[in-house]
């Protein structure tokens, strides 16, 4: 066993922190599929607060090995077809597909009970994925499916359109190729770049293009990005979850309205496996520590020792409805 630390996965960052996670689950499939223990993740608290991984591997290079496998195993670039989540459609109501994540909650009902038919306790991955964003039964005000919050592109750019950029490029230029294991590599140790041009989900307040900050409108201006950490995000949601409440949808460590809510995520110091780490992101202390008063403190307090509890809002802009989140705040039991 080796622990490697991920230097460029600040997780004050909700965008580095959903990578790590990512991380985690990635090396944890690989390790399954290996036969080698399961990897567990800490993280040290300082001015950053810094992802460890263990685990059976060597040391980086191996650990990036392992990343990039499951990058291409994922995208269908070797002997094995892309995974069903990433290639999830369904049609308009002019019948153009569409690479979303707000179909009629029928056709998700029946895309969801193929992957439990299909599914096995060592393979839930793309269970997880669907579990983690959408339901069939929240809607919103047109009756199309209802997506988990972390849901922040909206118009012409499109949830799963983003995940399949990154697999597959957008162009022929260094700055639109598809995530590769340098991109990999980047995002895990760091510096990001922050030089690419492929869509990004919009999880790293350092992407929020706010209109009163401006002179001039930014909806033009290209979002760049450090893929590799997009792409490790999208993988690290498979740890949360969502749930319909009426008809609206709740995710894990979510609280509040659609336009203005906050995401809680919890850190830790004690080495966790993916169960440890899906166990404490469900945890009731994950909300909103300065909106709930006096109510999270006592939650606080029922966190195992060293473990913080990061905090940040989220703001959805009255154009388009394109989400961000703000810098987290971060609050240690007791504190």
């Amino acid at each position: 066993m080796s622990k490697v630390r991920l230097t460029g996965l600040d997780a004050q960052d909700p965008l580095a922190y959903l990578a790590a996670l990512g991380c985690l689950l990635a090396v944890s499939d690989r390790s399954r599929k290996a036969g080698r223990a399961a990897p567990r993740m800490s993280f040290e608290f300082g001015a950053a607060v810094v992802p460890s991984l263990e685990g059976e591997f060597e040391d980086q290079e191996e650990l990036l090995n392992m990343l990039a496998a499951d990058l291409d195993a994922l995208a269908g670039r070797g002997e094995e077809p892309r995974d069903p989540f990433l290639t999830f459609t369904y049609p308009d109501g002019g019948g153009k597909q569409v690479q979303d994540l707000k179909p009629p909650p029928e056709q998700f009902r029946a895309f969801a009970l193929k992957l439990i038919e299909a599914g096995l306790p060592t393979e839930r991955r793309t269970l997880d994925w669907a579990a983690a964003t959408l339901t069939d039964v929240a809607t919103d005000h047109s009756g199309n499916g209802k997506p988990f919050a972390l849901h922040f592109t909206a118009g012409q750019q499109r949830f799963l359109t983003v995940a399949l950029e990154l697999l597959d490029g957008a162009g022929t230029t260094p700055a639109k190729r598809a995530v590769d294991r340098e991109d990999l590599r980047l995002a895990v140790f760091g510096p990001w770049p922050n030089d690419r041009e492929l869509k990004v989900f919009s999880w790293s307040p350092t992407q929020d293009r706010a209109y009163a900050l401006r002179a001039v409108d930014p909806s033009s201006d290209k979002k760049l990005g450090t893929p590799g950490a997009d792409w490790l995000a999208l993988r690290g949601i498979g740890l949360l979850s969502s749930a319909p409440q009426g008809k609206a949808i709740v995710t894990s460590g979510v609280h509040g309205r659609w336009k203005t809510a906050s995401f809680s995520y919890p850190a830790w110091s004690e080495a966790l496996d993916e169960d440890g780490a899906r166990m404490l992101l469900r945890h009731p202390a994950m909300r909103d520590l300065e909106r709930d008063g006096e109510a999270p403190r006592g939650a606080l307090r029922t966190l195992p020792r060293g473990v913080e509890v990061l905090s940040c809002r989220i703001s959805r802009s009255d154009q388009g409805g394109y989400g961000a989140f703000s810098r987290p705040s971060r609050r240690a039991p007791g504190g």
